[in-house]
């Protein structure tokens, strides 16, 4: 609660309103024009946070509706930070150091040399997003999103230690345009296809207690809407069969056999609705990005495979203490064990190095995403990704 009532307090303070705070858990304002047109306020308002509201206090919670009210105060003002971590890295020893990276790196058919560690300097993109999901409720959320940027991996042990440093106001970082020291390694389309790629796993397991409770609220309102439809469906045919036992005209039953179709439409109908109803949607907007220099240990290592080399740069972050995992350079997800193409020695998982359904070859789909190079059967659809070279390490030739 605490934080809620400090984030609002120094935006209003910043935006030029007085603020007090007040007991319990609340604040009084007194709030300037654009101020009070951007919040829906009056001059003079207090509001609380607590189960407990001060004396004429309006609750604020920052749902939907006083979120909106913050980004239409606040503009584009706050989306985009860069801070600097000036402190040197705690060396760590050599030994833990090959510990940990032959521990990251698992290589299936492949093997790598490590040639030096050396202090060096990286970046990092902290991406907040939005999460809103909507169904019969509704419901808010926020997703973080770590990158190193020099090699695109998501890096989601650091992202705790950001979020909390930002939160203290940067209290043990030296503020400093970070973008001078290093240019930017990742263009805004590497971000997004990067970011399209690893949410959708994150959101779902983000949203699956909401989507659960969902489930089981339609699986006892589909069985509830059975069992009634079901009742009506028997009485009917029970009516009919009577008709037929007394002997009745074959043209007595017709009524009852339209009012049987209509059962069987309406039922039909009703459980659209309910799909209708349950259906989900799921809106993710970038609400912050934040891009932070921090001191790392450079591994530098030779990636060997059969006579190909390939140089290859990794991270290893004192403040997540280990090496920043690498994704698959085909689908960006992040797999236990790696294969080495033949090709260019791209660094994939077991998906994206399938065995071809004709030739019974296997290929690499960041060289190859369209078809099988030895027969030029063409990929499976799910198993077609695009990539662009370069990823790691230096650009290849």
């Amino acid at each position: 609660m605490s934080d809620l009532i400090d984030i609002l307090a120094r935006t209003l303070a910043a935006q030029g309103a007085l603020v007090e705070p007040i007991h319990p858990d609340g604040l009084e304002i007194l709030a300037p024009p654009h101020v009070r047109e951007a919040l829906a306020l009056p001059e003079w308002s207090r509001v609380g946070f607590g189960a407990v509201l001060p004396e004429q206090a309006v609750r604020v919670s920052f749902e939907a509706e006083w979120a909106q009210r913050l980004m239409r105060l606040l503009g584009e003002r706050g989306t985009n930070y860069a801070f600097d971590i000036s402190s040197s890295p705690t060396a760590a020893a050599a030994e833990d150091l090959e510990r940990d990276l032959a521990r990251v790196l698992v290589l299936e058919n492949a093997t790598f040399r490590l040639r030096e560690v050396t202090p060096a300097r990286s970046c990092y993109f902290l991406l907040v997003f939005g999460v809103t999901s909507t169904s019969d409720d509704k419901r808010e959320d926020t997703l973080y999103l770590c990158l190193n940027e020099m090699n695109g991996a998501s890096v989601d042990r650091l992202t705790g230690p950001l979020v909390s440093m930002l939160r203290e106001g940067l209290q043990s970082a030296a503020q400093g345009p970070v973008q001078a020291g290093l240019p930017l390694a990742m263009s805004a389309e590497q971000v997004r296809e990067r970011a399209n790629r690893l949410l959708p796993v994150r959101i779902r397991a983000r949203v699956a207690p909401f989507l659960a409770g969902m489930e089981r609220r339609m699986s006892r309102d589909l069985e509830r809407l059975q069992a009634y439809y079901t009742d009506l469906r028997l009485e009917t045919i029970r009516r009919i069969e009577g008709k037929k036992r007394r002997g009745e005209a074959p043209g007595a039953g017709e009524a009852e056999q339209m009012h049987l179709h209509a059962i069987e439409r309406e039922y039909h109908a009703k459980v659209a609705d309910l799909d209708r109803k349950y259906a989900m949607s799921i809106d993710v907007r970038l609400t912050q990005a934040v891009r932070a220099q921090l001191p790392v240990m450079r591994a530098e290592l030779f990636l060997l495979r059969r006579k190909g080399i390939r140089r290859l740069l990794m991270d290893w972050n004192p403040m997540a203490k280990g090496f920043d995992p690498l994704p698959c350079e085909a689908c960006f997800a992040e797999p236990r064990t790696f294969y080495v193409c033949d090709d260019r020695l791209h660094l994939v998982c077991s998906s994206c190095m399938p065995s071809c359904p004709r030739c019974a070859k296997e290929s690499c789909i960041a060289c190859h995403a369209a078809k099988c190079p030895r027969c030029g059967h063409p990929r499976d659809e799910n198993v077609s990704f695009s990539t662009e070279s370069g990823l790691h390490g230096q650009p290849r030739r």
